[in-house]
């Protein structure tokens, strides 16, 4: 992903279309530059860095190049980087107050060089300092300096860049339809994927693969970035498929389209993708907990298998299962009024299984309500309490585990007299009758006798039969 600004895109006809690179020729040059520049800089600020990259963006220009496409690919070749803060010879916070509270204290405002100096001069003296390294500070104790260039090759940026254009665009849209077909096992991470990425979606298999209707940032009110964020997330996991194709609604000065099909696969890198969370958020996670916490003898699922309503396709937020019955719970939170009506009209559709639809009361409405599934509705917050007594109805009480019985003391066979004997004679005629030396003070201890210790050598230990109370 990239700033907007470092969006190149052409619209043409109602279309609109981000510029992609084939990786060769110039836009690979440039990448190389970059990355040679990068492994040429180790130790140097990020600050020079930026400056020094942006010196490409004129070259790209004059081979015929949009100079954003150097700035991208430079900012997404700095963020796969790694950097560390700038090792300060003095505290950088403790400074800065120093200077502030010297320059207010000595003038309200240092306005002139000569003034300035002075500050400086004062705070320096007081920090046991040089003037010079006080000014280091100052300017840049913000910067990091590179500790390890990104580890691609060009051919890598390049395509980085690709899947970078076609993510910030789709920041912008308001609806995506994805089509794809993939084995069962892409199929599941994809849509587990969709599922844990909190995209408001509807799935529907369509020929022999599967058909994703996702709505858009520019669909929604609130939490457009960070949901924009995690829409383009999901692209990466898209191209995982062995087909897919996506379309999209662009808004803008008027509704443009967008698509692309897997026959461009080859301008995008493939890689394995990162699973994500198991839980996207803190809301689900002390749901489970909680849950998990009041019936430790059911089995609580996060995002089981999914379900089939009709020709659509529906992944339950968790399951809980009990002696062979399982139960699905659905949590209505965070929607849109079309897309709550595109949820409902699934749940109806979804038969076969027992299923608690969870609602916020603030989504409470008559159509929830008349759903052919039990209905809860909660304030703000689900808990495992709100749920808990309709599982137990439907579910029986949560098996508990059985007691386990006290391990029983092994017996210990008859031994001769072993008062007089040293601790080591006597641990030898204990390992001989088959009792363990590490238990050879517990055992003597239960047969009635004590050690008397004169060293830590057990050659040296005396062992005494115990004198009963009171002789």
């Amino acid at each position: 992903m990239l700033p907007s600004n470092l969006l190149v895109a052409r619209v043409r006809g109602g279309r609109i279309e981000p510029l992609l690179l084939e990786p060769e020729g110039i836009p690979l040059a440039i990448a190389a530059e970059i990355l040679d520049r990068l492994r040429e800089s180790v130790g140097k600020s990020r600050r020079e860095l930026e400056r020094e990259l942006s010196e490409l963006e004129e070259l790209a220009l004059e081979a015929g190049l949009d100079m954003r496409v150097a700035r991208a690919m430079a900012t997404l070749a700095l963020r796969a980087s790694a950097f560390e803060p700038v090792k300060a010879p003095l505290d950088p916070v403790r400074a800065r107050l120093e200077v502030f509270e010297e320059a207010c204290r000595s003038f309200g405002v240092a306005l002139s060089e000569e003034e300035r100096r002075a500050v400086l001069e004062r705070v320096a003296a007081r920090l046991g300092c040089r003037v010079e390294d006080l000014e280091a500070v100052l300017g840049g104790y913000q910067d990091e300096v590179l500790t390890k260039p990104a580890d691609m090759s060009a051919e890598d940026l390049v395509k980085e860049y690709n899947l970078s254009e076609v993510q910030t665009l789709l920041f912008k849209a308001v609806k995506l339809d994805v089509r794809f077909v993939a084995d069962g096992a892409t199929t599941k991470r994809l849509l587990r994927a969709v599922k844990a990425l909190g995209l408001l979606y509807l799935a529907e298999r369509a020929g022999g693969g599967v058909k994703l209707t996702i709505d858009g940032p520019a669909s929604l009110l609130r939490q457009t970035r960070r949901y924009g964020t995690r829409l383009a997330k999901l692209v990466p996991h898209v191209m995982l498929a062995d087909r897919w194709a996506i379309e999209a609604d662009i808004a803008g000065k008027r509704v443009l389209k967008f698509e692309l099909t897997d026959e461009r696969s080859s301008l995008f890198p493939r890689r394995s993708v990162e699973a994500e969370p198991l839980f996207d958020s803190e809301v689900e996670r002390e749901f489970f907990k909680s849950l998990s916490r009041l019936a430790p003898g059911w089995k609580v699922e996060r995002e089981p298998e999914p379900l089939v309503a009709g020709n659509r396709v529906l992944i339950p937020d968790f399951s809980v299962s009990c002696g062979g019955r399982k139960v699905y719970i659905e949590i209505v939170g965070f929607w849109t009024k079309e897309y709550l009506e595109r949820k409902l009209e699934k749940l109806r559709e979804l038969g076969g299984v027992t299923m608690i639809v969870a609602v916020d009361e603030e989504l409470a409405c008559s159509s929830v309500k008349d759903l052919p599934h039990e209905v809860v509705v909660f304030r703000g917050r689900l808990r495992g309490a709100d749920v808990y007594p309709l599982l137990k109805k439907l579910l029986g009480e949560p098996e508990r585990a059985p007691r386990s019985e006290p391990p029983r003391e092994p017996e210990i066979p008859a031994l001769p007299d072993l008062s007089g004997k040293t601790l080591a004679e006597a641990v030898k005629e204990l390992r001989g009758a088959g009792i363990d030396p590490a238990r050879a003070l517990e055992v003597l201890e239960k047969l009635g006798y004590t050690v008397e210790w004169r060293s830590l050598d057990p050659s040296r230990a005396r062992v005494r039969r115990a004198r009963a109370e009171g002789v």
